[in-house]
């Protein structure tokens, strides 16, 4: 694999070229080099993730919204960069089960890539903040009824949001498909075996910790 010589230059322009040509651009990015723009993309990833985080645990109650903002531009890349990971090795070790040829290396770059969409969701962050402030990480915030040009605002960024991680998920069965030689179909089975199995694993879990939580106690 090419490992992107100072004089080299990426044939082809990765930010637009996920969007409607993901199979070639990322077949470019690794043979350039598979770690290419690494790190941007797990903040790409893992800033609206964090912020995701923020509202589902309803930080605002506690944090002005400058912390929250503050704090996920710090933790964004480890938290992009451990998700990545996670995943990439997911499908690494599944994909062996159905032929997958990929390498870790390589299908980390399919995930970080496809994930590359997620800059939408920073943007569409970034104006909801702007239009509702700390309210928007506050525990009644999804209760909230709106009205008039704030419920217009909600309704097109989830709209958005929507469409774009719909495009996201197409991008991301071509991307990975293709570091592993699979058609798209076969990509799919590659991201819901993982799921399956770690269904599974939760699954056992909890019934083991049912089963413990039952036992009586000897006296």
């Amino acid at each position: 694999m090419g490992g992107g010589n100072m004089g080299d230059k990426l044939p082809i322009n990765p930010w637009t070229g996920m969007w409607v040509r993901p199979r070639e651009t990322i077949r470019a990015i690794i043979q350039f080099n598979p770690s290419y723009m690494y790190p941007l993309l797990c903040f790409i990833y893992g800033f609206p993730m964090v912020l995701q985080l923020a509202q589902n645990f309803s930080m605002g109650d506690r944090f002005h919204v400058a912390g929250i903002i503050i704090a996920a531009l710090i933790l964004a890349i480890v938290v992009g960069a451990v998700m990545i990971n996670i995943a990439s090795a997911l499908f690494l070790w599944t994909g062996k089960w159905i032929g997958g040829t990929g390498t870790f290396q390589q299908i980390r770059a399919a995930v970080a890539w496809s994930n590359m969409p997620s800059v939408v969701n920073i943007v569409l962050w970034l104006i909801n903040i702007a239009a509702f402030g700390v309210r928007i990480f506050r525990v009644d915030f999804v209760e909230t009824t709106f009205v008039g040009h704030e419920m217009a605002l909600i309704f097109l960024t989830s709209l958005v949001q929507v469409i774009v991680a719909v495009w996201a998920f197409v991008i991301t069965l071509k991307a990975l498909g293709e570091v592993q030689g699979f058609s798209a179909w076969k990509a799919l089975l590659n991201i819901l075996i993982p799921l399956f199995v770690i269904f599974i694993g939760v699954s056992i879990l909890a019934w083991l910790f049912s089963m413990g939580a039952g036992t009586p106690q000897v006296k």
